[in-house]
């Protein structure tokens, strides 16, 4: 999913700071502010940002740290290897979604809700409900952007459809206890993504060639 979340007309433009930051520097920040939840807004057909969500869990996982993966590309009715279930895994990137599920180390749950006209606020239920410490989340990118103004749309397909309440599942929680990550294309040769700090559309943004290859 693709787009920018409009700007209030009155705001000053954003200017991110753009600095590098590391994953390590990602996971000490999470411990030392008691974040909860970490939410990974992606573009389902895109693989590297998978690999990202995957690692950031692995992280916490390797540190002892009870955590969770909740991915919005698998059904909460069905398996997610199942191959007769439709889901956003099937209609985008399967191949990524299953490499995913095979290299977290933390467990996954499913968060695509059947449809429902309370699609953010279903997956919001999944992810107060789960055990862990620590929850990272990723769902398409609309739901976690930055709005910064109650009547911002999100431009979504190529802005063939306008989503009209931009971050509505990363601002269901409390701001204190959340992160949340934003996606761009970006060419990196050589890496699977690179991190940077924002500020405008997300707390960080997530950067990686546009290939389905997770």
């Amino acid at each position: 999913m693709a787009g920018v979340v409009t700007a209030h007309p009155a705001e000053a433009p954003c200017a991110p700071s753009g600095e590098p930051v590391s994953l390590d520097e990602v996971v000490v920040r999470i411990e030392r502010d008691g974040v909860r939840y970490a939410f990974v807004g992606e573009q389902h057909a895109v693989g590297p940002v998978k690999r990202f969500a995957v690692d950031l869990a692995n992280a916490f996982v390797d540190r002892g740290v009870e955590v969770g993966l909740y991915v919005e590309g698998f059904r909460t009715d069905c398996p997610p290897r199942d191959e007769a279930c439709r889901s956003i895994s099937h209609a985008f990137n399967r191949g990524a979604f299953l490499a995913l599920l095979d290299n977290s180390r933390a467990t996954v749950h499913a968060l695509d809700p059947p449809p429902t006209g309370e699609r953010a606020a279903s997956m919001a239920a999944i992810v107060a409900d789960g055990p862990e410490a620590i929850k990272i989340v990723l769902v398409g990118r609309s739901h976690v952007v930055f709005a910064g103004d109650p009547d911002a749309v999100h431009p979504v397909f190529g802005g063939a459809v306008l989503y009209p309440n931009p971050g509505d599942l990363a601002e269901a929680f409390p701001r204190r206890r959340t992160l949340t990550f934003d996606f761009e294309d970006g060419v990196d040769a050589g890496v699977p993504y690179r991190l940077r700090s924002d500020g405008c559309s997300g707390d960080y943004v997530v950067s990686a060639a546009p290939t389905a290859q997770y």
